[in-house]
């Protein structure tokens, strides 16, 4: 699941997860020690993949995991933290007006996850009456158990041979990139972990397990259940999309090709909804440096920095918008990457949004839109805004600051930069794009003439 991180507007424990189904009846007792050594023994040969060390595995009452979990949230941020992440939320219309974030998250650990692997203690915990998501949907729920320790086994060797917590680390500010790489982790664990219980690794069996959970967002409660929408997809997204876009890699290299992943992650939702803009004709979003505003708010403080990428972009149309699928299919199609600033100033609030798209019409066409989910919201914060649609861009302003938007845009136009990002998997292709080597970066500075401004 998503890591919890001092930066960023979805914040999780930093624990690896599995998904449940429901309550069992009775308790779910771990393996017997000797299946357990068969278990890691299979699951090493069919992951390609040897254990460098052992895996403590212990079995938590619900209780006892709410507290492990309330203990990774409080460890990695502050409740001023998160009382920041949920406002700037509300004010761009991604959560509901009050949300509690700290308490959202831990009423959605204690409902949908059975088992997690810590990757900073280096220990795997089952949940004490939960059945995995996926044992049902394959029709042998009394492997449940089994299917467990495979998914949160397959997240320890991913660790011991790739570093997780160094590689959650790198993305700590960015929201999208950590999203795309949980997918990559869960997906990987999740198609291990079904591949190894089923005992069937043909292309068919693969194909099977995408599709059953392709269906994986649908079995969520609406938002009305108290855990907001951002919440909830993301999560599930990890474990759907994540799990096709790892069968993607499988089906083109087998688990190799799938190793191959943790040398150059996808950087962005929108890759792992689109596996061909990473395996085929890759488009790593654009990096925004988004200056210009620090002398034009004196007294004003950085507090954070974000990138909401494709998914949450598109929850936030989902939630505000009553036909909100042509504006997702758009930005699916269109982004091109984002850059946020929450600046704060007493108990005021400011967020600063530059979002790049691949035309002109894109970015008119969503400055438009996203203009109207402002004027509509309930969040009192967010009344106070102003758009602006340049060139290929849209900048926007939400808080205070927007009162003195004609002077603030053209100086953040100015100083701004977007750079195109070099792909690894094909090097040849980065003359096309734009893009040279880390040490000479070609930059392109936003002075086009806006063409549309809203407020």
């Amino acid at each position: 699941m998503c890591t919890l991180r001092g930066q960023g507007c979805i914040r999780w424990a930093a624990l690896l997860a599995v998904v449940a189904m429901g309550t069992l009846a009775g308790c779910i007792t771990a393996m017997d020690r000797h299946s357990a050594a068969q278990l890691k023994e299979n699951l090493a040969e069919l992951r390609q993949l040897n254990f460098v060390r052992d895996v403590p595995f212990t079995v938590k009452s619900p209780d006892e995991a709410q507290r492990m979990i309330e203990a990774n949230l409080s460890r990695d941020s502050t409740e001023q933290q998160m009382r920041l992440s949920g406002t700037a939320g509300a004010m761009t219309g991604l959560f509901p007006p009050g949300t509690d974030l700290k308490q959202a998250e831990l009423r959605l650990a204690r409902q949908q996850i059975a088992g997690f692997y810590d990757p900073k203690l280096k220990v795997m915990v089952q949940v004490r009456g939960q059945s995995v998501l996926g044992s049902s949907m394959m029709g042998r729920t009394v492997f449940s158990d089994e299917l467990l320790e495979a998914h949160e086994l397959t997240h320890a060797l991913q660790d011991q041979h790739f570093g997780l917590q160094a590689m959650l680390s790198r993305v700590k500010d960015n929201d999208d990139e950590e999203i795309a790489l949980h997918s990559l982790i869960e997906g990987d664990a999740t198609l291990a972990g079904l591949t190894y219980v089923s005992g069937d690794s043909t292309e068919k069996n693969v194909e099977d397990i995408v599709t059953r959970f392709a269906a994986l967002p649908d079995s969520f409660e609406p938002e009305s259940s108290g855990t907001p929408l951002a919440l909830s997809a993301s999560l599930m997204f990890q474990y759907s999309a994540g799990t096709r876009f790892v069968a993607e890699a499988w089906e083109r290299g087998g688990w190799s090709e799938v190793n191959a992943l943790y040398h150059n992650p996808p950087q962005s939702s929108q890759e792992i909804i689109d596996p061909s803009l990473y395996f085929e004709t890759p488009a790593p979003p654009m990096q925004i440096d988004l200056k210009g505003y620090e002398t034009l708010l004196p007294g004003w403080k950085q507090m954070d920095t974000d990138t909401f990428g494709v998914l949450l972009l598109r929850v936030i149309f989902q939630r505000n918008l009553a036909d909100s699928s042509a504006a997702a299919d758009s930005i699916e199609k269109t982004w091109r990457g984002d850059r946020m600033v929450i600046l704060q100033k007493g108990d005021q609030l400011c967020v600063l949004w530059l979002i790049a798209f691949n035309t002109s019409d894109a970015a008119r066409d969503f400055a438009t839109a996203y203009s109207s989910i402002l004027d509509n919201l309930e969040e009192p914060r967010s009344k106070s805004h102003h758009l602006e649609a340049r060139d290929n861009a849209v900048l926007i302003v939400i808080g205070p600051p927007a009162a003195k938007f004609s002077q603030l845009a053209p100086a953040v136009w100015k100083a701004t930069t977007l750079t195109p990002q070099c792909s690894l998997l094909f090097p040849t292709d980065n003359v096309a794009v734009g893009c040279k080597p880390v040490t000479a970066l070609v930059q392109k500075t936003l002075v086009a003439p806006p063409t549309d401004s809203l407020h």
